[in-house]
């Protein structure tokens, strides 16, 4: 089969790949869409994540072509969408039963330590419906069902940091999670929410939002404190954000972030920053915010607010490529005045 095969940093070619081998608990999956995501971004200019010889991607979508005897509810010709992990089983986060944060969680998460979806055919080792593999509603696009693993990042930082008392957010970054969290917080829990995204594109695309901000036009935490008021603290003047989340990645953005948000507030993290990110623990101590790091998607929860209406999906991926020009489209996501998202169809 062909795959995309990470070379190291800045280096990716197209070749031919031994065919993948399975066991009664998989499924295997000719690809019909998989999206570049901001975490593969990173990897490709850091190296970060992954090892030379890597087949990348786990925004995927397929059509199962073979089914192990063991696995139940799922037939060839069905589309679906899922992942799989393995896990030690014996770590202090395994046996209390967080198995995102096991240690080999990356050593065999598709895309990572497994062959991922920038190729012809992926495998779900250990597939259970409903739990690691998902069926996708019919009226989506193979380019839509791509969008449910980031739309599960976006449910599961959502369901993380949402608190009854607050109603006003900021989200920083319109990338294709900012675009979701600020959907899934207007149209599921009412928010008040503002944007803050440079790229025309980009602001563009976040529907149903009131408040978008240009942060290279206009000074960030003015336009908040004209929308939300003026947050006082101990030494200092930020803004009144009951949440923000930080979806862009940057050591600008978390610092904003630390402004933004009032004291006693909740702040998300679910961006990757390349580099280190200095913290003004003067801000921290002062303000006191909550501070949540959020890994993992829940694509359960992606599906249910496809089924419900609570998302627009339809228009936020703005190009496709073909897996021999996945190069060129790993530039094209890069550019985030001209792209939303990109999707490789194999």
């Amino acid at each position: 089969m062909k795959a995309a095969i990470f070379n190291g940093p800045q280096s990716m070619e197209v070749r031919d790949v031994p065919p993948l081998e399975s066991n009664p608990n998989d499924l295997v999956l000719r690809v019909l869409s998989c999206g570049i995501c901001g975490s593969d971004l990173h990897s490709m200019r850091t190296g970060d994540f992954v090892t030379p010889g890597q087949i990348m991607g786990h925004e995927f979508v397929g059509e199962v072509v073979e089914v192990g005897s063991n696995v139940e509810g799922i037939k060839n010709g069905d589309r679906v969408v899922g992942t799989s992990a393995a896990f030690c089983g014996e770590c202090r986060w395994c046996k209390s039963g967080d198995f995102i944060y096991c240690p080999d969680l990356f050593n065999t998460a598709i895309g990572y330590g497994r062959p991922g979806g920038f190729s012809d055919f992926v495998r779900i080792e250990n597939a259970v419906l409903n739990q690691t593999v998902f069926h996708v509603p019919e009226h989506l696009s193979n380019e839509e069902a791509s969008l449910m693993e980031p739309l599960g990042v976006a449910a599961l930082t959502v369901s993380q940091v949402h608190r009854q008392s607050n109603k006003r957010a900021l989200v920083i970054g319109g990338g294709i999670i900012g675009n979701l969290v600020a959907q899934i917080l207007k149209n599921e829990h009412d928010y008040d929410v503002a944007i803050s995204e440079p790229s025309e594109i980009r602001r563009n695309k976040v529907y149903g939002v009131t408040h978008k901000i240009n942060p290279f036009e206009e000074d960030l935490i003015k336009r908040l404190q004209n929308i939300w008021g003026e947050g006082k603290y101990h030494f200092g003047s930020g803004g009144m954000a009951d949440l923000v989340i930080d979806c862009a990645g940057s050591k600008q953005t978390f610092i904003q972030a630390l402004e933004a948000v009032r004291s006693k507030g909740v702040i998300g993290v679910v961006a990757l920053p390349d580099q280190p990110v200095p913290v003004n623990l003067m801000r921290v101590v002062h303000k006191a915010p909550e501070i949540v790091g959020v890994l993992g998607s829940d694509m359960g929860e992606a599906i249910r607010l496809v089924k419900e209406d609570k998302v627009t999906l339809n228009t936020l991926v703005t190009h496709t490529y073909p897996l021999k020009n996945i190069t060129e489209a790993f530039k094209v996501q890069q550019n985030t005045d001209a792209s939303v998202k990109v999707v490789v169809n194999p």
